[in-house]
Parts: structure tokens; sequence; C-alpha cells
């Protein structure tokens, strides 16, 4: 059973799935990047989304209604998607009202903005179709969808999978990725983003050199409630052709993590963005195997919690490794600064993928009918849990004390090539003999170690001895 799923994974189709599903992240996480660096962060993505999804179905549904059948589904869908941004809009303008005007608190206004997101849209609902849960029974459409050229399947070596990735992907998911480089160049290139990024870094410096702190803000608002909006028309008319009850699933609160974990880059948030997508994906993969219904389910939100923690421990890390390189005053060596930060990442990582394999042991151990009966799941999981939780135990030293991964670069380097190996042994097994699968992941793993910096504090570490 679980052949077709690892062939499915490593699939064209799974890629193309990817990038339907990161679409809802990506773009408000693109909104959630420029807001936050306005300095006003957007807490009320989610409500936006949902008011945005709800109205573009109405609309669309009524338009057909309005100007005819005909016209109707030529306009309607645009309509829907003007009208649902728009909404967004508007609960972003509400938000810095409350916020930059009257001086309330942001989390509380942007948490009562998800409230009535989710409760307005339901009473709406419930007066127009007499349905609390979707609305169904309304004729909604859809944006259109994307067809490339027939040409492109003949293009040598790339051209069919090229074709199978982007080919009837919706018009939205086309917007979300060039959103990327539109943002990228507004940060970067224009007057207005430098303004932007002034305000959230320093607003009393830039409001000296006459720079409109507040009216920046709005405009970042403005900007982040319309890449919300964008997400939620593409839940209701890309993903589905009707609206369901809170069918945002919690992407707005994600999207306010997916900026931090990219670096506060508009890059960096689409790859955090698709990452999540990732495991948004493989949920749905691995729902058809015949395991508990509710451990597809648990993936997005594990993947969330530990992108979370890694973002906090590895935020901590470089505050220590910042507090050493100071210290070191005219000893500073940047080279071996950057190494000692780059593998006490790696060291947060492989204690992160542990802890994943001890939910996993605990998941085996609970629904052990789920994964073959007792006889096949318990011992499984004996053996993944004491793998993983020796691999958190070796990997913490370095996550407590920054300084032993110079100190005890021998250790270092043998639990960060054993952790590695064990992850791409597990995931080279999926494609060959785990007898060449295991050996190929700890030489690759050793590579990565020496790499990133392993062998230069190896060879700093023999030269002092």
């Amino acid at each position: 059973m679980a052949d077709p799923i690892i062939q499915g994974i490593f699939s064209a189709a799974f890629l193309a799935s990817i990038l339907r599903v990161t679409t809802p992240i990506l773009l408000p996480s693109l909104g959630a990047l420029i807001s936050d660096r306005a300095g006003v962060t957007n807490i009320g993505l989610e409500g936006m989304m949902l008011g945005s999804a709800f109205t573009g179905v109405i609309v669309s549904a009524y338009s057909q209604t309005w100007f005819g059948v005909e016209t109707g589904l030529v306009i309607g869908p645009w309509l829907g998607l003007v009208s649902g941004v728009f909404v967004a809009i508007m609960l972003a303008l509400l938000l810095g009202f409350f916020h930059l005007r009257l001086k309330a608190n942001l989390i509380l206004s942007g948490v009562a903005l998800n409230i009535l997101g989710s409760a307005a849209t339901v009473a709406i609902m419930f007066e127009l179709t007499g349905d609390r849960g979707n609305t169904s029974t309304l004729a909604s459409l859809q944006i259109p969808f994307i067809q490339l050229p027939e040409f492109i399947k003949s293009i040598p070596l790339v051209g069919g999978f090229f074709f199978e990735v982007f080919d009837n992907q919706s018009i939205m998911t086309w917007i979300a990725f060039i959103a990327v480089a539109v943002v990228w160049f507004m940060l970067y290139r224009t007057p207005f983003g430098m303004h932007l990024r002034a305000s959230g870094e320093n607003p009393s410096a830039a409001q000296s050199v006459g720079i409109p702190v507040q009216r920046t803000r709005f405009i970042a608002l403005i900007l982040s409630g319309m890449f919300a909006g964008l997400g939620g028309i593409h839940m209701s008319m890309g993903y589905l052709s009707l609206f369901q009850r809170d069918m945002t699933s919690g992407r707005g609160f994600i999207a306010l993590a997916t900026p931090l974990l990219g670096g506060n880059t508009p890059v960096g948030t689409m790859i955090a963005s698709m990452v999540f997508g990732f495991f948004d994906a493989l949920s749905n993969r691995i729902g058809s195997l015949q395991i508990p219904s509710m451990l597809p389910l648990m993936v997005p939100n594990v993947a969330t919690v530990m992108a979370l923690v890694i973002y906090a421990l590895q935020t901590r890390q470089s505050q220590r490794v910042r507090a050493m390189r100071t210290a070191s005053t005219g000893d500073f060596n940047s080279a071996y600064w950057t190494a000692v930060q780059r593998l006490s990442l790696l060291h947060v990582v492989m204690a992160m993928l542990a802890v994943i394999g001890v939910i996993i042991a605990i998941s085996l151990f609970l629904a052990p009918n789920g994964f073959g009966g007792y006889d096949v799941a318990y011992p499984l999981a004996l053996v993944i849990a004491v793998v993983s939780v020796a691999l958190i135990s070796a990997n913490i030293p370095f996550l407590t004390r920054v300084e032993r991964i110079s100190a005890q670069i021998r250790f270092s380097g043998l639990v960060s090539v054993i952790s590695l190996g064990v992850y791409l042994g597990l995931f080279f097994s999926l494609l060959m003999q785990p007898s060449v699968a295991f050996p190929l992941g700890v030489v690759l793993g050793f590579g990565i170690w020496a790499t990133i910096g392993g062998w230069r504090l190896f060879g700093m570490a023999r030269q002092s001895a």
C-alpha cells in the first residue's frame, strides 16, 4: 500500500500539488512580511482571508443573477476576486484605525477581527443559504486555470516534467509566485520600500527625516490585507467553488510565522511557505494509507510547531554566538563564527527531527492496528523511540552550550554525521536497499557537515592543539 504513495511523492504531480497548497500560505505570508517590516504585525490575517473567501463566493454566485448567466460566467470570477480583496482591505484598514489611530492593543484588535471573520461569515451564510456549514446551494464560480501550450512537452529533458508541474495551475498560483519578485523589488528597489523598512526598524529616526510613519504603516496594512484577500479567494474559488465554515484552517496564523522562518525576506518567506506546503501535500498523500485518519491531519500542525521551535532555538543560539563573538574582540575570526553558527543550526534541526521520531513512536504505540497490528507496530515503535531519544540526547549538549561545538569538535562532528546519516539513510531507503542507503547517508552527512564549516573548525582545533 505504501509503494504507490512513495512513487506519488517522487513525481511531477506531487510537486504540482505542493504549488497548489502553498499558494494560500504564500499569499498571506507576503502580506505578513510587508506589515512586519513596517512595524505593525497583522494578527487579523485569518479573519481577512475568511471575509475575502466568503465574499468572493457570494458575489460570483449572484453575478449570474445580476448580469445574466452568460455575462455572469465571464465577469463573475473577477467580480468575486475584486470584491473579496476589497473586503480584506477594509478589514485591514479597520485594524489600522483601531491600532494606529485609537491606539488599541494590536494583538487584541487582530484577535477581534479573526473572531469577526469567523462568526460573521457563518451568520451571513445562514441568512443567505439556510446552511451553517457551506454555500453548496449557491452556483459560485472558480478563478480560471492556465493551460500551457502543448509544444512545451517537446522540449528535451525538462519539457514534459515542466508541463506536468505547471499546466492547469490556478491563476492565483502564478500570481503568488510572481508576487515574490514584485514584493522583493518593492522592498529593496523603491523609495517606498526604504521608507517602509525604516518605519519598522526605527520609527523615531524615520519620523525625524520626514517619513510619514503612520501613513506608511496604513499602506503596509492595505497591502497586507490585499495579499490576505488573494489567499482567501484561492481557498474558495481556486481549491473549490464554495465557501466552507472556517475553511482557512489556521493558514492565516501559519502566515504570521513564515516571514520569521524565512529571515524576513520575500525569497525566504517563499521557501518557508513551500516547506509548509510540502507537509500539507504530504499529509494528503499519506491519508490514503491504512492508518488512523487523525495522524495525517497532525502533519502540518506538527511541522508548524517544530518550525517555530527551531526558529526560537536558533534565535537563542545566534544571540549566544554574537555574545561570544563580541567577547573575542581582537581575536575576531569571521569564518570561525560563521561555521559555529551554521553547525549550531545543524544541531537544532537534528534534535527537532528526532522529536518528530518520538511523536511517530508514540503514534505507533497508541494506534498499533493502523500500522499492521501489535506485532509490527510495537517493535518498530521501540526502535524509533530508542534511536530518536539517543539522537536528542547526543545533540542537546550543543544546544545548551554553543561553545562546546568548537571545544568538542570531534564529538560534535560525530553526532552531526551520525544524525544526518540516519535521516538521509531513511530517505534513501525509499529508493534503494538499506544496506546501500545508510552508508550513502553517512557519506553525504559527512560532506554536509564538512561543507558548512565542520572541517574548518576541525582544522583550527588541530592547529591549536
